[in-house]
């Protein structure tokens, strides 16, 4: 397909000439008797490869039209064409942007020339343009496969220590899900707004089910035990918690740029599992830490943790029904849990029934689709 070439100028007989040289060359060219009509027909697709411009014009002059078809495609090649006399106006152009220019009366060979030195540059941008896209396309392709794989990997991790205790089902699944929902319910509205960020929901998502790695330290004759643990084997059992921490601690520090989005994915992974056991009111372990100094991804997790723990059978005992894990949950507000997670929990837990209804159903599968578990991001069940 030939490519558009705009000509520019007052004077008719100039420009039809122009356009009639042009067009014989073997382009497809229109005219345009003024700046406005020059910026009207460049703003239609295809925009023009080339644009052959006078430069003193009345109404709009050379240089502002210069400017403003740039603004419309910055791979509009323009052309000068101009007397002796304007050539002061001519060099202000190029260093605006002009590909190059030709004086009047022009050679019809040396034009030629010149508009094929110009096609051929806007030709080698566009390559350059789709060649920087499709290398950025690649990259997003190949971050984006390193990080299900990274996901991938840390999940059956964490399912690995799972599996050591396995009477909880899919445990790390609903976790998973019910940290989604109310970390989402936090965006909604209440004092952390600004902080639960889609990335933020994003990382707790995938960070979620690294919260107790540590079990894979505790003995099985302590972690499997049925009976009421000991003072001496409650001790090793909480140690899980500082286990994981310095674990995920550990891998930060030693193989994870710190700045890149894999650091503060672990760190906050990192923080859940070190500080999911601690409580409101400071009376939790392993640090004994209190309100607002307890991470909030921690913070949320034990919530998500506290309600399956109650609705999820247990070979030592039977699981509550959902009115009663919700109440229980609002009678440790300000205690065990944040005020504020607890409102929002209350907001959102007929969508913790949902999933844990669901989850049920489907077994060993998890949900697909976020909107066939909860419906679409923040909507009321």
């Amino acid at each position: 397909m030939a490519e558009k070439v705009l000509v520019v100028d007052d004077e008719t007989a100039i420009r039809e000439l122009l356009v009639s040289q042009v067009t014989y060359m073997g382009h497809h060219c229109v005219g345009a008797a003024t700046g406005a009509e020059a910026l009207a027909i460049a703003s239609m697709e295809p925009h023009p490869a080339l644009v052959l411009s006078d430069v003193e014009m009345p109404g709009i002059p050379g240089d502002e039209l210069l400017e403003r078809l740039l603004k419309i495609d910055p791979q509009i090649q323009v052309v000068m064409v101009t007397a002796n006399s304007d050539l002061n106006n001519v060099r202000r152009c190029l260093r605006s942007g002009a590909y190059d220019y030709i004086i009047k009366p022009y050679d019809l060979q040396d034009l030629g020339e010149t508009m094929e030195r110009a096609l051929e540059r806007r030709r080698l941008r566009l390559q350059v343009d789709e060649y920087q896209n499709d290398l950025e396309r690649r990259v997003r392709e190949k971050t984006r496969e390193v990080l299900e794989t990274r996901d991938i990997a840390l999940l059956a991790v964490a399912k690995l220590a799972e599996c050591r205790d396995d009477s909880t089902g899919l445990h790390l699944d609903r976790m998973q899900w019910y940290s989604r929902v109310l970390a989402e319910e936090l965006a909604v509205s209440g004092p952390y707004r600004a902080i639960s960020t889609p990335e933020f929901v994003d990382h707790l998502f995938k960070s979620s089910p690294l919260h107790d790695i540590g079990k894979v330290a505790i003995p099985d004759q302590i972690l499997l035990k049925e009976d009421t643990l000991t003072e001496e084997e409650w001790a090793i059992m909480k140690t899980h918690t500082t286990r994981g921490g310095d674990t995920l601690r550990e891998v930060i520090e030693s193989q994870v740029p710190f700045r890149s989005q894999g650091a503060r994915f672990l760190r906050m992974a990192m923080e859940i599992a070190y500080d999911h056991h601690e409580r409101w009111d400071g009376s939790g372990y392993p640090s004994g830490k209190k309100a607002d100094d307890i991470p909030l991804g921690a913070r949320v997790v034990a919530v998500a943790d506290a309600y399956d723990a109650i609705t999820a059978s247990r070979p030592y005992k039977v699981a509550a029904p959902h009115d009663e894990a919700v109440e229980r949950i609002r009678a440790d507000a300000g205690s065990h849990f944040d005020p504020h997670l607890v409102e929002a929990f209350v907001r959102c837990a007929a969508k913790f029934s949902l999933i844990q209804k669901q989850m049920l159903r489907q077994g060993q599968s998890r949900p697909r689709l976020q909107s066939e578990v909860v419906g679409p991001t923040r909507s009321v069940i």
